[in-house]
Parts: C-alpha cells; sequence; structure tokens
C-alpha cells in the first residue's frame, strides 16, 4: 500500500522560549506563551522549550534577542520575536500536511 503522506522536508529546529513560573524553571502562567506552546503542540512538530527566569534573566539571552521578552522563537537558527507575526508564521509554514491524491 502506497503512504498517503510523503515528507520531502526535515523537521524544523523549534526552539521556544516562554516565562518561567515562580520556581524560575517550570512554564509559567503567560497567556502568550501558553498559546505558541499549544499551536507548535497541536500542529504535532517537534520543538524545545527553554523557560526564562525574568527575575535573573540570563546573559546569553540578552545576547541572543536584546530588548525582549519571551515569547519569541528560534525556527531553523532565525528568531522570530513579535507574537502575532510567530502566530501568523506557524500558521503559514506548519500548515495542515497535504495529501496525494489516490
Amino acid at each position: 500500500m502506497a503512504s498517503l503522506r510523503t515528507n520531502t522536508q526535515t523537521d524544523p529546529e523549534i526552539e521556544l522560549f516562554v516565562k518561567a513560573g515562580s520556581d524560575g524553571e517550570s512554564i509559567g502562567n503567560c497567556p502568550f506563551c501558553q498559546r505558541l506552546f499549544m499551536i507548535l503542540w497541536l500542529k504535532g512538530v517537534k520543538f524545545n522549550v527553554t523557560t526564562v527566569d525574568m527575575t535573573r534573566k540570563p546573559e546569553e539571552l540578552k545576547d541572543l534577542a536584546p530588548g525582549t521578552n519571551p515569547p519569541f522563537l528560534i525556527y531553523n537558527k532565525e528568531l522570530k520575536t513579535d507574537f502575532i507575526k510567530i502566530e501568523e508564521f506557524l500558521e503559514q509554514t506548519l500548515a495542515p500536511p497535504r495529501y496525494n491524491i489516490l
């Protein structure tokens, strides 16, 4: 039987940066962060989550995305910082898979 879905692309490298909870490690209660997390999860893609303790913002984060607070995203080494634009980008880029007509 032929496969209905052909995957001609490799999985994108995605890292989502979200605000940390009060313990400094778990995912916090930011609705924007949670929304992007859910979009990625529902799209069924593999992604990494990095929580950012806003009380002790790491220096490497300041170098990575200066002046930016979570949520932001790195998609195949390209930084995306605007929440609305990230959501639109994910909807366009991670559209439902296209199936071959048999």
